[in-house]
């Protein structure tokens, strides 16, 4: 896009940056929205923005409209990921959710992973125009899907006064801890999604893609297992190991010299990222009525997104400091952080479920 735009490589940060900005801004509202209105009409209503707004590319001039349509995007892309995890949340049975949202996530590791090679393939093969004309395509296809959920509205507050407006109708309070805690996690990703092809080079491997394979791979086989533990034997002990494969992995990330640890690190990695997101996920649903869902997916989500978005820039700074090397090693001890705060404060609180 910058050589059709004629654009230069720092506007790549704009680009990127502006869409991210744009869902973090909006998961709170969207929250509020789905837990006040109908859920299923939501996130119809979003779909279709996220729909239309993936083939408008297709028409941009200018920089200045790319930017535009990527907040459009972004604003869209909040409101469907937090309103398919809120109905997803409400279908699945409340003695199966650990299981139920592990598949769900697993859904969109699955996504995320093959989005950006399908992405490059069509684009190398055939341009940007048909490589926006299949995400509208294959958006269509998600919308079908909603449109084909039966016996569903989501309707949470039907009999019930309209909440008023304060921050606690959007961010929902009984999910602080665990926000906080799967927010120190995703700080640390941000340290694998934007460094690990520099940190390959650095170690001689020439192609960094196998670790993103390995680890959704660990990811793959781990989420199932992860959530059936929680459903059985609760958080406590599967979130240690959780904790402890994170620390490992980018512990050897810190001491590898070739593909081994590499390897190993991604696997490690997929364990812990498998086992925690999930599960803080299914606590903080049971935490909260089914008329709050909204709001607790929001609150949940806008934590990984901003883990994510400032562990980018975090990292950038402690790779310009340490190197990349040195900065993994504080990455391992930075997962003690959220530990400590998960074992004080969620690890002994009773997991009301309200079904």
């Amino acid at each position: 896009m910058i050589d059709v735009l004629h654009g230069d490589e720092g506007n790549v940060g704009y680009i990127v940056g502006t869409l991210t900005i744009a869902a973090v801004l909006v998961r709170p509202l969207s929250g509020y929205l789905l837990d006040t209105l109908s859920r299923k009409r939501i996130l119809i209503i979003a779909l279709i923005a996220f729909t239309v707004t993936t083939l408008a590319y297709n028409f941009v001039t200018s920089l200045v409209m790319l930017l535009i349509l990527r907040a459009v995007h972004g604003f869209s892309w909040g409101f469907v990921t937090t309103g398919s995890g809120t109905i997803a949340s409400d279908i699945v049975p409340a003695s199966r959710r650990g299981e139920g949202m592990g598949y769900y996530g697993l859904a969109n590791t699955i996504a995320m992973a093959v989005g950006p090679m399908l992405s490059l393939f069509i684009l190398d093969y055939y341009g940007f125009s048909y490589l926006f004309s299949s995400g509208f395509v294959i958006a269509i296809f998600a919308l079908l899907c909603v449109l084909g959920i039966q016996g569903y509205e989501g309707n949470p507050n039907q009999g019930r006064e309209k909440p008023t407006i304060s921050l606690e109708s959007f961010l929902e309070p009984r999910a602080y801890s665990l926000s906080i805690v799967l927010f120190f996690v995703t700080l640390t990703y941000g340290g694998i999604i934007s460094f690990i092809t520099l940190y390959a080079g650095q170690l001689g491997i020439q192609n960094a893609g196998i670790f993103f394979l390995i680890y959704g791979a660990s990811l793959l086989f781990v989420r199932p297992y992860a959530g059936k533990t929680f459903d059985k034997k609760g958080p406590n002990q599967i979130m240690i190991i959780g904790f402890i494969a994170l620390v490992v992995s980018f512990t050897m990330l810190y001491l590898a010299n070739g593909y081994l640890l590499f390897v190993l690190a991604a696997i490690s990695m997929g364990i812990g990222f498998g086992i925690i997101q999930p599960t803080i996920l299914a606590m903080a649903i049971n935490r909260v009525e089914p008329f709050r869902r909204g709001a607790v997916n929001g609150t949940i989500f806008t934590a990984m997104d901003l883990g994510i978005g400032l562990g980018s820039i975090v990292m950038g700074l402690l790779s310009n400091k340490l190197g990349l090397s040195l900065m993994y090693l504080v990455c391992a001890f930075l997962i003690i952080i959220p530990a400590i705060i998960f074992y004080l404060k969620d690890a002994d609180k009773k997991n009301t479920n309200y079904n």
